[in-house]
């Protein structure tokens, strides 16, 4: 938990640097304000070598104004390559500048539970992080996509294929390419 804490923590320190570095850089017009939707499709890469990467879709729906790309809900389908588990996040997301106006980079942090179902087990729910950093790639009016850089923290844990296998806590490195409107 302090490992997740402290990398949230210094991708919050990294956005809001990188923001007041570019303070004269790429700027989109920020809407008045309203509904927004999105959705990315991501590769988790698994950092604690328990051959969990994963392949994930994840969609949102929430509000945008002049500070938020957007600020709301989300879910998502986590689907490890290498076996048969499976991961639904269900997030609180927020993707930010920490400014008035959008920025070339900016903060995608995400916060909630995780339903986990591995093969053979009683689906439970876990602790689900993820912070991180986007850049934006082409905008609008009515549309921003992105590509993000994440840490993501999933509090799952089971008995792996062997009896002495405990898979305790999943941490990835997450590279994501999404939309919002």
């Amino acid at each position: 938990m302090k490992r997740a804490l402290k990398t949230m923590l210094a991708a919050a320190a990294m956005t809001l640097a990188a923001s007041a570095a570019n303070a004269t850089g790429t700027e989109t017009p920020a809407p008045a304000g309203g509904i927004a939707w999105g959705a990315n499709i991501a590769t988790g890469i698994d950092m604690g070598g328990d051959d969990m990467s994963s392949l994930n879709l994840h969609a949102c729906f929430g509000y945008q104004n002049q500070w938020f790309r957007i600020a709301g809900l989300g879910v998502g389908i986590d689907a490890m390559m290498s076996n048969s588990c499976r991961s639904f996040p269900i997030y609180a997301v927020v993707q930010t500048s920490f400014q008035p106006r959008r920025r070339l980079l900016f903060g995608d942090f995400r916060a909630g539970i995780a339903y986990n179902q591995v093969p053979g087990i009683k689906d439970k729910a876990s602790l689900y992080l993820q912070p991180g950093i986007g850049i934006q790639l082409a905008g609008g009016q009515k549309f921003n996509s992105y590509l993000s850089l994440s840490y993501t923290y999933n509090a799952m844990s089971f008995h792996g294929n062997k009896a002495e296998t405990l898979i305790h806590n999943l941490h990835r490195a997450t590279v994501s390419i999404g939309v919002t409107f």
